[in-house]
């Protein structure tokens, strides 16, 4: 695991940049949630680096910096992008990132890092589910915002088990574990849930349709979209022996092939 960089030719990325009009506005979500959410998980980690249990665990501590810094970058690729598309300036996006930042103050670092593990490791199956649905091939993305999140997500299926390998090493409890799933939650609909009309009405703007058919349409699209939250991924959150960094065979061929893809280094 590493962190890589790729280069991009933004002004290239026309703002109607996918013909599937849900993937546009599901994936227009995600670019904009995706830099307040990283200051969320990458504040977590930085933090919690420095707890006394991971003294005498260099390669935990080794992971957590490699993570903060493949963070980092996406911080650095999206923020560009969100600008050239206007995804930007929504004030919902400004004010939830206080809300969270608040939350943040109030809670226990612990519970913030099961919070972020939640997150990124249940979510796996969301990632999986795009994967085997050739999202990224088959919604006739620009090839520049196809590149962007092929390097994005392999990071993220790399690096998706630190987390809860961090959590379950200084305090795998079951309440902890239940209060991080309360504030991811939390923490997922302030950054995710709360842009939908923000991103919809430009949208329809956009493409000159109505907001409330384009929302319909998009609400259906989501409501069929699998988040990868099910009965074993839960088992796996909770449990307190398993090993999230024991994955299939096939998420190194994937990240090795979207890597090559986009000439990541």
């Amino acid at each position: 695991m590493k962190s890589k960089k790729i280069t991009m030719d933004i002004k290239s990325i026309d703002k109607n940049w996918c013909e599937d009009d849900f993937y546009r506005m599901f994936y227009n979500i995600l670019n904009a949630g995706i830099p307040p959410f990283e200051r969320y998980v990458i504040k977590t980690m930085r933090e919690v680096r420095d707890d006394p249990r991971l003294k005498d665990e260099p390669r935990l501590r080794e992971l957590i910096d490699i993570f903060v810094q493949q963070e980092i970058e996406h911080t650095k690729m999206h923020v560009p992008v969100n600008k050239h598309l206007d995804l930007d300036q929504f004030p919902i996006s400004k004010r939830t990132e206080k809300i969270t930042r608040f939350i943040q103050r109030k809670t226990p670092l612990h519970m913030s890092v099961a919070s972020s593990a939640f997150i990124e490791f249940v979510g796996f199956g969301f990632f999986d589910s795009h994967i085997k649905k050739e999202v990224l091939y088959s919604s006739g993305m620009h090839e520049e915002m196809a590149k962007l999140w092929k390097w994005h997500t392999a990071e993220e299926l790399e690096h998706s088990f630190v987390k809860l390998k961090v959590i379950n090493h200084i305090n795998n409890s079951y309440w902890l574990k239940t209060l991080g799933l309360i504030e991811a939650l939390i923490v997922a609909n302030l950054y995710v849930t709360t842009l939908i009309p923000s991103v919809v009405r430009q949208d329809a703007k956009a493409q000159g349709k109505k907001f409330w058919p384009h929302l319909w349409m998009f609400m259906k699209g989501l409501a069929k979209t699998d988040w990868g939250v099910n009965r074993q991924s839960m088992k796996d959150y909770f449990s307190k022996d398993f090993d999230p960094e024991i994955k299939e065979p096939w998420i190194a061929e994937q990240i090795d092939a979207w890597i090559a893809e986009t000439g990541a280094k």
